[in-house]
């Protein structure tokens, strides 16, 4: 950490801004909104904009040059002080001055002689956000500022005055601090938060207070069944985030990227229930009983599965255990593997004129890629594969049978929206031998259908390569980078 972040309370302090331009002016508003009293140094003042606060009486204007000796006795007056000329020469001398008397000291445009830097700001009063790159990159700030201004509801001020209100009352109810900390959580998360942004102030309290009765009786044990997605880290949504970092207990699956598990609480207890194929490993029934069990002991379970839970996640056979145990949760879907692997290969699930329907189904078992779903996929459909990989020269004749064609365009998506990804493509009188010749392993997906002769077209997304094993001259083999 290169700066230390730091609030300061200016109110009634005096500042000193020197020089008179437009950089003073914005600089000079700034401190004005912090609520300083604020000195303009400048022989003359070139910024209209400070010539009309000089004669609203907002700032007062010393009409003299900055002095070339006892600038230490000039500024010693001062809180803080910004030097915001153009001449580097002069604002060295201030800084040099400022450091003397031990004041801080901000040189626009100038990091190297800052003792203190003037962050991008996001106001949402009493809420401030402060942004800063050390002075590398200003563009890389406004944009974070301009995400965060997207991002953050323009209300989230009214949230913080509210739960200002009733923080002594919620002490005095709830005396233990973790869980006053949960209550809250629960708070700037939920009914009573969406409430205030929407302006809804008497409902907000309202909510509050039944909130705050509803806690004291039951506390804020309850599972949330968040999806992760099927791979890269940035497909997590806001919901599933908020309640990841809200969780006491995480119970996170094998293919959840490694990188989500930051955005839990630094005292959340992180625990790995992922079942590795053909090897021991924990029981889907053992993971619902462990599920319940720590719900049932008062704690909050973010309960972590990639892809969307509710599509071959198991997410069903959870929720139900929780139903039976009479116990509180939530559901939070994520982007599914059928979707997001389909689209960073660059292949449409549907396309107007070329595939109006979709499959989505398993091939795990020799039984399930012989299913009758799968025997009655129509040509001009797309099928997205979970879990095939051992089973590809099933699903194959299981396809032909139907009257699919051997030169059916296939693909597979190995590793999908990760840095490890691998698209290959080929056709399906030689899926399994593709398969073999590439070592495709587990997780991969694999698509069935003409959309998937899109892949080289669309292609956008370049961690690896697209392997295309072409079927029209047997087995020879054509690479395309993308």
């Amino acid at each position: 950490m290169q700066h230390l972040p730091l609030f300061a309370d200016l109110t009634g302090r005096r500042c000193l801004v020197v020089g008179g331009g437009t950089v003073a002016e914005r600089r000079a508003r700034l401190l004005l909104e912090a609520g300083a009293d604020v000195d303009v140094l400048a022989p003359a003042l070139t910024s209209g904009e400070l010539e009309t606060l000089t004669a609203d009486g907002r700032i007062r204007h010393l009409r003299e040059p900055f002095p070339e000796d006892q600038g230490a006795r000039r500024v010693a007056a001062y809180w803080l002080i910004v030097a915001a000329t153009d001449d580097r020469s002069l604002n060295a001398r201030i800084a040099r001055a400022a450091d003397a008397v031990q004041r801080f000291c901000n040189v626009v445009d100038d990091p190297a002689l800052c003792s203190f830097i003037m962050p991008a700001i996001v106001d949402r009063a009493p809420v401030t956000i402060a942004i800063g790159s050390g002075g590398r990159s200003p563009v890389l700030v406004r944009w974070i500022k301009g995400l965060l201004e997207t991002v953050l509801p323009a209300r989230l001020g009214a949230l913080a005055e509210l739960a200002g209100r009733w923080r002594s009352q919620v002490s005095g109810a709830l005396p233990d601090p973790a869980a006053r900390r949960r209550f809250w959580e629960g708070i700037v998360a939920g009914e009573v938060a969406e409430l205030s942004f929407a302006g809804r102030e008497i409902d907000a309290e309202d909510a509050l207070a039944r909130s705050l009765d509803e806690f004291r009786e039951t506390g804020a044990a309850e599972a949330y069944l968040v999806g992760a997605g099927p791979g890269s880290p940035d497909l997590l949504t806001i919901r599933g985030r908020q309640l990841l970092a809200a969780a006491d207990i995480v119970l996170y699956d094998r293919l959840v990227a490694p990188a989500l598990l930051q955005y839990a609480r630094r005292d959340a207890e992180l625990i790995s229930v992922g079942k590795t194929p053909h090897r021991p490993s924990i029981t889907q029934r053992q993971i619902n009983r462990l599920l319940v069990r720590l719900v049932e002991s008062g704690k909050r379970v973010c309960r972590l599965k990639g892809g969307d839970p509710m599509v071959f996640g198991r997410g069903g056979e959870e929720v139900e255990a929780l139903v039976e145990a009479g116990l509180r949760f939530q559901i939070v879907p994520g982007v599914s593997a059928a979707e997001g692997c389909a689209a960073y290969a660059g292949i449409p699930l549907t396309l107007r004129g070329v595939s109006q329907a979709v499959l989505v189904t398993t091939g795990h078992t020799p039984e399930a890629a012989r299913a009758e779903h799968l025997a009655n996929l129509a040509p001009g459909q797309t099928l997205a594969l979970y879990m095939g990989v051992g089973q590809y020269a099933d699903v194959c004749a299981t396809l032909m049978d139907n009257g699919h064609s051997p030169d059916t365009p296939v693909a597979i998506i190995e590793n999908g929206t990760t840095d490890r990804q691998r698209v290959v493509r080929t056709v399906l009188q030689n899926l399994v031998e593709a398969r073999d010749r590439f070592d495709i392993r587990p997780p991969a997906l694999l698509i069935v259908g003409e959309t998937t002769r899109l892949a080289e077209r669309y292609s956008w997304f370049a961690p690896g390569e697209l392997e295309v094993f072409a079927a029209e001259t047997a087995n020879e083999l054509a690479r395309a980078s993308y």
